[in-house]
């Protein structure tokens, strides 16, 4: 039987894999990784560069946490890659939690996410969307196939190019609409003063959703994280705009895992 127009959208695919979610309020669950290829900002703490540019292959786990890949050309189809994510869940035992969509930033292809998180939700799987934040229309279009969003909100100092704060609100706007929670990666460069203006601006639309203060992994991007006393002081602030505010960091790294 031939695919429907759905199945055979293209994208850029930069690698399918289980591991444990490493940060946010989801840490720890077991996931199945589907990253997308292409990136729009320029974040100084980057530790996805190999996901930035659309060139390249797309790399698939041989079994499950294995770390051992096998190369497949780009770009891949909604059927090629539902195929693909079958025959994971199949040799994973379908333990995971839930299937991840990241990037990159993968709502810069609406319309395969939706024919992808659609097919997969029809196929009793939970749908993890992991973005920027910054593509408000795009989420519209994805929205209805998606469970779980972890959004980050990133601060001017850490991007080469300052994000239009409307399209953040608008973005955190319709993502309450889902089980949702904002990540704020920090470094130790970032000011106390531009936390708070982020603050009130989240709060201005809602103080019910989750705030995830991260600091960034130290070396990443030549980043560094903030000291210990300046997280527990922007913790204390942001309680002033936010009903649950923590302190998360990766944890992946910290244990060898992607």
């Amino acid at each position: 039987m031939p695919e429907t127009p759905e199945l055979q959208l293209t994208a850029p695919i930069c690698e399918v894999f289980t591991s444990a979610q490493g940060e946010g309020l989801l840490m720890g669950v077991h996931q199945l990784f589907v990253r997308l290829r292409g990136c729009n900002l320029h974040c100084c703490y980057c530790d996805t560069p190999q996901a930035r540019t659309t060139d390249g292959p797309c790399n698939i786990e041989d079994d499950p946490g294995s770390s051992r890949f096998s190369r497949r050309d780009n770009p891949i189809s909604v059927g090629q890659l539902l195929n693909i994510i079958d025959s994971q869940i199949q040799a994973d035992g379908g333990t995971h939690h839930s299937i991840a969509l990241t990037g990159g930033e993968p709502l810069l292809y609406p319309e395969y996410l939706y024919a992808l998180a659609s097919a997969l939700q029809q196929r009793d799987q939970r749908i993890y969307l992991e973005t920027a934040g910054h593509l408000p229309e795009a989420l519209e279009k994805v929205l209805p196939a998606v469970d779980y969003i972890a959004m980050d909100w990133k601060l001017p100092s850490t991007l080469d190019k300052p994000l239009d704060t409307s399209q953040q609100t608008r973005f955190l706007h319709l993502a309450q609409q889902r089980e949702c929670f904002i990540k704020m990666p920090v470094t130790g460069n970032i000011s106390e003063e531009e936390v708070r203006q982020a603050l009130r601006t989240i709060s201005e639309v809602t103080r019910a959703v989750p705030l995830v203060l991260q600091p960034v992994t130290s070396g990443v991007g030549g980043c560094r994280p903030p000291d210990a006393q300046t997280l527990l002081q922007w913790q204390a602030a942001a309680r002033k705009f936010a009903d649950d505010v923590r302190i998360i960091p990766q944890c992946h790294p910290l244990i060898g895992m992607r």
